[in-house]
């Protein structure tokens, strides 16, 4: 009989990196060093701690470097780089965001994490933590200056992502250095209350984020020494934030409508370095994928694409009133996504779409099979100025998020089996089914087997 204490570990037969996205069996897996003693990588540089494929272990488990000093981090034989020891247990999905600079990634990336993080254990039965807190500091900071800031009135302004800096790693093959995006983990896992708290082990998910700068996807910035964009190839869907504020026709169509500033007519261009058509941005990035991935130009890529439009509150009076796009379940404390909301709601914008900015659509739905369309707003509310300082920004007392989990969790109830309930009125499933939002058909619907 075994012992309530004992724990069984079990292992991915391939594990895929994070960093340069090579898979690997879990036995290549190198450890790093622990001694002080014990510095100087191939890849990494003389100052950083030696990784080694062990012979020596402790009765935990725990590899032994060459001092005997027990190793806890891990790191991928092929680019050197430290892994979350959870992607040996858990599946890993990979999620690409993409959009035009100054479209709202950052911002629309933060907000959607905090209320993930608020939201997921508190209305789902999911606990939603860092799987690694070092890579994921960034988003520490942005989710603190606009929802934990001590000073409700300041202006926050979140830094723009850049295509060099500290949000790189840095690794070297040989005489050739490459730099790899750094990614944001999450480790999703049921808990108390969820249906499939039972089948932890299987059901839980680490979610892969990747921000990328809008220059990464100007023609030939993807090269052997900057793939900063080649996870889209691995990516289990892919998010495309299209800014209205920057489209001439969304702003004329709001005329009269909206006071918002951001769109007012515009007698001014931008400055033409940062002048970029955002049908470009969705093209060139449908051209990597099918590049990396070997897709023929004929065939249609079979993982979704959201069309994710920012800035809502600048534009809302273009749409209906947002529904709610959860509901309780009976006899339970728990919520389920309202599938039915959101596919009016993808309805309402693709129509939207396809009247004032025909191309995105277009393009969006020559490229995939499964594409769905939803606002956010990141901030609820407009940028102000402080003329005194000259500066802009968001004052946290009025940062009020839209939608922003919305996509996210739409996403894990269809594709991340087994995480998210879902609610969809047994007389729409044969309509639904018949006529979804956007171009071709949805998925079955995802079910967790033990």
């Amino acid at each position: 009989m075994k012992n309530d204490s004992e724990y069984t570990l079990r292992l991915r037969p391939r594990v895929v990196c994070p960093h340069c996205w090579e898979s690997f069996p879990p036995e290549e897996i190198l450890w790093v060093s622990q001694h002080p003693d014990l510095v100087g990588d191939e890849r990494l540089g003389a100052d950083v701690q030696s990784r080694f494929l062990p012979s020596r272990f402790d009765v935990q488990c725990r590899a032994l470097d060459l001092k005997g000093i027990a190793c806890h981090e891990l790191a991928c034989p092929h680019c050197h780089l430290v892994i979350p020891r959870c992607f040996l247990e858990s599946e890993a999905f990979f999620l690409s965001i993409l959009g035009s600079p100054t479209c709202g990634k950052t911002y629309f990336l933060a907000s959607a994490t905090w209320r993930l993080r608020t939201l997921l254990p508190s209305r789902f039965s999911l606990s939603f933590t860092d799987a690694d807190a070092i890579l994921n500091d960034r988003l520490h900071r942005y989710e603190s200056q606009q929802f934990l800031n001590p000073n409700p009135d300041a202006l926050v302004l979140l830094e723009k992502t850049e295509t060099s800096g500290d949000l790189y790693h840095s690794v070297r093959y040989g005489d050739m250095t490459t730099y790899y995006l750094k990614p944001f983990l999450f480790h999703l896992q049921p808990t108390e209350g969820h249906v499939n708290a039972h089948k932890v082990q299987i059901a839980s998910r680490i979610l892969c984020i990747y921000d990328n700068a809008g220059e990464s996807f100007l023609p030939g910035a993807d090269t052997a020494m900057t793939p900063v964009t080649r996870h889209l190839a691995r990516s289990g869907a892919i998010f495309f934030l299209f800014d209205p504020t920057q489209d001439v026709r969304f702003r004329q169509a709001c005329a009269g409508r909206t006071e918002d500033a951001q769109m007012l007519p515009r007698t001014w261009l931008l400055p033409r370095e940062s002048f970029i058509r955002q049908e470009t941005i969705l093209t060139e990035a449908t051209q990597r994928i099918r590049r990396f991935a070997g897709l023929p130009q004929t065939s249609r890529h079979d993982k979704p694409l959201f069309i994710i439009v920012t800035k809502y509150d600048a534009w809302r009076a273009l749409l209906p009133e947002l529904p709610n796009p959860w509901a309780s379940m009976p006899n339970t404390s728990s919520y389920a996504i309202r599938w039915e909301a959101v596919h009016t709601v993808s309805g309402q914008l693709r129509a939207l779409l396809q009247r004032l900015s025909p191309e995105i659509v277009g393009v969006a739905e020559s490229f995939a099979s499964q594409v769905i369309y939803l606002p956010v707003s990141a901030t609820g509310c407009s940028p102000e100025v402080d003329t005194e300082k000259q500066t802009q920004g968001f004052r946290p007392r009025n940062i009020k998020p839209i939608w922003v989990e919305v996509p996210f969790l739409y996403l894990m109830s269809r594709w991340m089996a087994g995480l998210v309930y879902y609610h969809r009125p047994k007389e729409n499933r044969e309509v639904a089914a018949k006529n979804p939002p956007g171009a071709g058909s949805f998925l079955k619907e995802s079910r967790l087997s033990s």
